[in-house]
């Protein structure tokens, strides 16, 4: 077995004994500690795999037995730089986790160093899977996708090898690599944190078919709230309503408001996906210069004209709660003020409903009204949405 070999197998806990060791003999001449520490590697990993880890003890007194053997005198020290301070810390808090953990198993009556043994490379496999996820969720993928596996895969062989000691910046662990290592472990559990506290790391079946069509319309995640107006069915944008009343037949000019009474209005942006068996046409050279380009056909990319949804009016402001809306095909986004002059042949009209009819509906002690019909005293489904 090569040098190389033989340092790879050395178990990380022995790794930091003996650079704690070696930090309290910091003022001995480097040939000296030299001299007193190498071999210690390979002993001391034969008695964490006979007696575990809580057998290498305090790593400051087995400094001090060291020099007591070598007949060394203890020195004076020089003062402790940044690093040796950072190094000070870090072993402060790993000392405070092993005696809580010890007082632990004492209240329960057993010895939790195994189980904590244990433990460890399962947290090598939760910091990997959320560090796959993270980077899925960047890219937009699934965890359950081609991409989000083989990085997972790949991210759970490189979380062990750093664990066992056999990557920096689970190596050889000086100042910087206890450090990042700290930082990764610590990034891991508040993304994991994150993941829980949303909900869980994936998405139902709703929810991705709402944000698809959500994008589709225009907007996404993290927009302002005026820019996510609308009505979304299943994930689709909604760009009109055709109501019908109780006996199954079609309205128009049907009124539609909220529980606040506010209008409903569906219409924030130009319809790019054809209502009828016709697709959108496309934009002519002409019109080119003319048109706001905000519909292209998926499969060319060429530029399409939008259809386009024109308001009703009560005599003072244009109204895009009364059903159904009239639209027409054009090159442009902006809506002509005469377009319905002269009762032009491309005027915007309303397109036929997509169900001729519907199946009648009723409520026990409810009087249903018509169009053509007065009005009951009774609540009536013509006078609900």
């Amino acid at each position: 077995m090569t040098t190389t070999d033989a340092e790879a197998n050395i178990a990380p806990e022995v790794r930091l004994f003996l650079a704690r060791v070696r930090r309290e003999l910091a003022d001995l001449d480097p040939e000296v500690l030299s001299d007193i520490t190498d071999g210690l590697e390979a002993d001391f990993t034969e008695l964490v795999e006979e007696r575990g880890p809580d057998a290498l003890g305090d790593p400051a007194e087995y400094a001090k037995e060291l020099r007591a053997a070598a007949g060394i005198p203890v020195g004076v020290k020089a003062p402790r730089g940044f690093a040796e301070r950072v190094d000070g810390l870090l072993d402060a808090g790993h000392d405070r986790f092993d005696k809580a953990v010890a007082k632990l198993g004492e209240l329960l009556r057993t010895d939790l160093a195994p189980v904590v043994a244990w433990l460890r490379p399962l947290w090598w496999i939760v910091r990997a899977w959320a560090a796959a996820w993270l980077v899925s969720a960047v890219f937009g993928w699934g965890m359950s996708s081609a991409p989000a596996v083989v990085l997972l895969i790949v991210a759970v062989a490189v979380s062990m090898f750093i664990g066992a000691g056999r990557l920096w910046p689970g190596g050889e662990r000086g100042t910087a690599a206890r450090v990042v290592l700290l930082g990764l472990n610590l990034f891991a559990a508040f993304v994991l944190f994150m993941t829980w506290a949303s909900g869980g790391g994936g998405s139902t079946d709703y929810d991705r078919g709402w944000s698809e069509g959500f994008n589709e319309a225009g907007a996404g995640y993290g927009a302002p709230i005026e820019e996510q107006a609308g009505i979304y069915s299943d994930g689709k944008w909604v760009s009109n309503i055709y109501p019908y009343d109780a006996s199954g037949k079609p309205l128009t000019g049907v009124q539609l408001f909220d529980q606040e009474g506010k209008p409903i209005d569906v219409v924030t942006q130009p319809d790019c996906t054809s209502t009828t068996a016709a697709p959108l046409p496309p934009v002519t050279g002409d019109e080119l210069d003319m048109a706001e380009v905000v519909c292209t056909d998926e499969m060319t990319g060429e530029p399409l004209q939008a259809r386009i949804f024109y308001p009703w009016s009560n005599g003072a402001a244009q109204l895009y709660n009364v059903f159904p809306l009239p639209s027409r095909v054009q090159p442009g986004t902006a809506l002509d003020p005469n377009a319905f002059a002269d009762g032009s042949e491309d005027a915007p009209a309303i397109q036929e409903p997509p169900l001729a009819t519907v199946p009648k509906a009723s409520l026990p002690g409810i009087t249903t009204t018509s169009p053509s019909a007065s009005p009951s005293a009774s609540p009536s489904a013509a006078e609900k949405p």
